[in-house]
């Protein structure tokens, strides 16, 4: 297993470590921070690939996620991984996974699912 695969499940595994979750510019991007020092951004392209992207410079998660497309296009401070470049069908699986953790947390749905389970007093 890749290095790379293996952080992703690392953050899918420990999803509380992901303090930070907003929606950039682009609508499937969402950025997010691991352990409020990693920044990251995930986009899920219509042709259902995934893009992992991340940020080792000093501006803000929220600032990178305001950004409009064309501040992008000369931009080479990132790292980048894609589902069809790491090949497995594992490495795409973690990738959705990963997507959809962090959709969830943009959304707040970590609160809405735990309110709604805590009202069932049999559950």
């Amino acid at each position: 297993m890749s290095k790379i695969v293996e952080a992703i499940n690392v953050m899918v595994s420990n999803q509380d470590k992901i303090d930070t979750a907003l929606q950039g510019e682009y609508a499937s991007e969402i950025f997010f921070s691991y352990q409020n020092k990693h920044k990251w951004s995930i986009v899920r392209s219509d042709a259902d690939d995934f893009y992992l992207h991340y940020y080792p410079i000093r501006t803000s998660l929220a600032e990178l996620a305001e950004w409009p497309d064309e501040a992008w296009h000369n931009f080479g401070g990132m790292v980048s991984y894609n589902s069809k470049d790491l090949g497995t069908k594992e490495a795409k699986e973690s990738l959705r996974e990963l997507y959809t953790v962090v959709k969830e947390k943009v959304f707040g749905m970590d609160d809405v699912l735990s309110d709604i389970i805590n009202s069932d007093a049999d559950w």
